[in-house]
């Protein structure tokens, strides 16, 4: 997650947890993930790791408190974490441009193209780009 409401912390991100895992996981898909071998694993991750709980907790609080969630895909997102957020808090890219005539998504890489003629998602996927992206 990345900050917005203009000023000097604008896109600066604040939340970007690694969450743990136990189980083998059989494939991290790295170019859509940006998830390499070790990075959610204790003792070997060059990252600070969060529990799944942790993780929630820091979300939950930011629902609680009425912050606006911008992103794309939210809904998947949510899920994932087994949150209920409020449409009112949700301004998902992902729906706000979803087109009547196409039954499949218009992808964040695409919008950005679209709207300022600038390539993002050049190498592997960074959550931090996609958040600064889909505030932008």
């Amino acid at each position: 997650m990345v900050r917005a409401g203009g000023g000097a912390l604008h896109g600066v991100p604040f939340v970007d947890d690694y969450v743990e895992t136990t189980r083998p996981i059989a494939d991290l898909a790295t170019q859509y993930s940006g998830i390499h071998a070790g990075d959610l694993t204790v003792g070997t991750s060059p990252y600070k790791l969060s529990t799944m709980k942790e993780a929630y907790k820091k979300l939950r609080l930011l629902v609680d408190c009425g912050c606006i969630i911008i992103g794309h895909g939210l809904k998947h997102d949510f899920r994932v974490c087994n949150i209920v957020v409020p449409a009112a808090q949700q301004r998902d890219t992902m729906v706000l441009f979803q087109s009547p005539q196409h039954i499949r998504p218009i992808a964040l890489r695409f919008l950005y193209w679209f709207f300022y003629q600038k390539h993002v998602q050049t190498g592997e996927h960074s959550s931090v780009e996609d958040a600064q992206t889909a505030l932008k």
